[in-house]
């Protein structure tokens, strides 16, 4: 039996937790959930205050370990049909771009969506409405072998890649078409507390991964429950709460944490400090800004979980940033699933 360079065991160690992602409910997602909302529930498009809506994130987890885990995404939504629905109705149209690289660009995952999310006010203000959104996914994901190297390709002093491996894999890339669901509730009572409802169903089509010819795996549904709500505190302040259920395959995440609002002065600019738990795996302390026009979100997991701790793995820094095309009015605070 062949004796495997630390490389290899490496690529089967985080491709092997890739791969597995699915049925462990670690697809790619954030912390900082309520700043990607395209990636949270396809029932978000549309629904936020003015014309469009701009977000960036960027997430890079255990950099303790050479950063295995880097997460990027770009996403826009843009509210339409403004002037042909009722006032109190949202129809908003998305895309969604999300990189995902492991192992130092070994494994990468590249996904892009487009979504569309229709929401109906169930009253004459609008303080109370129920959504739906539909997203469309092409993901590709891919293995690059000219970043590995293996043990018979050491050459007495160093290795040397122009040396075959020895080592065969059907297809080093991987793509396939899927789909993705949500629902949303929303209300707002008279003295101005908010509360949101949803769901999202992803991989409804259940795609297959085929990378060798002997082994097919079947990518799991993950299905995803959540619940916000704001109040406010005094005529400027506003607390928030919020909790989400991730489930995918044998494994389920719980995450509940709270933040506080705080405006400074008589500006619209509000500062947020908060902090949220993800139940046996990482307290995360939460800071942020929002003006009328953006949004700026920074978070920084602080690990509980035993394997991290014992291979001595780093924390995971997320940051966030939305930028709001302000048209019209805007209602004051982040958007309630915050």
């Amino acid at each position: 039996m062949k004796k495997r360079s630390c490389n290899y065991w490496l690529l089967l160690l985080l491709v092997g937790v890739a791969l597995v992602r699915p049925s462990l409910a670690q697809d790619p997602h954030f912390s900082q959930y309520f700043s990607s909302p395209l990636s949270f529930n396809p029932a978000f498009t549309g629904y936020f205050d003015g014309q469009h809506r701009l977000a960036l994130n960027y997430r890079n987890q255990w950099s303790g370990v050479g950063d295995p885990y880097i997460t990027g995404t770009v996403s826009f939504d843009t509210r339409i049909m403004q002037n042909r629905i009722g006032s109190n109705d949202r129809w908003g149209l998305g895309v969604h771009a999300l990189y995902d690289k492991t192992a130092g660009g070994i494994y990468q995952s590249n996904y892009l969506s487009l979504s569309t999310g229709f929401h109906k006010g169930l009253d004459a203000a609008g303080d109370q409405s129920i959504g739906i959104g539909i997203q469309a996914t092409l993901a590709r994901s891919n293995i690059d072998f000219g970043k590995l190297y293996f043990n018979n390709q050491f050459n007495g002093d160093n290795f040397d890649l122009s040396i075959p491996s020895g080592e065969t894999m059907n297809n080093r890339s991987v793509s396939y078409a899927d789909l993705n669901a949500g629902i949303l509730y929303n209300y707002k009572d008279e003295s101005g507390n908010r509360f949101t409802f949803g769901a999202a169903m992803y991989h409804v089509l259940k795609p297959k991964l085929n990378y060798f010819s002997t082994t097919t795996n079947t990518l799991a549904s993950r299905y995803t429950v959540h619940a916000g709500a704001t109040f406010p505190v005094n005529d400027q302040d506003q607390l928030f709460f919020s909790a989400h259920m991730m489930q995918q395959g044998g494994a389920s995440a719980y995450t509940a944490g709270t933040a506080y609002g705080v405006a400074l002065g008589a500006t619209e600019t509000e500062f947020y400090l908060g902090a949220w738990l993800r139940a046996k795996d990482a307290l995360y302390p939460y800071v942020g800004l929002r003006t009328p026009a953006y949004q700026l979100g920074l978070s920084y997991d602080i690990t509980s979980s035993d394997i991290q701790r014992q291979q001595k793995m780093a924390g995971s820094l997320e940051l966030s940033f939305q930028y709001f095309f302000t048209e019209g009015i805007r209602k004051k605070g982040i958007p309630c699933f915050f």
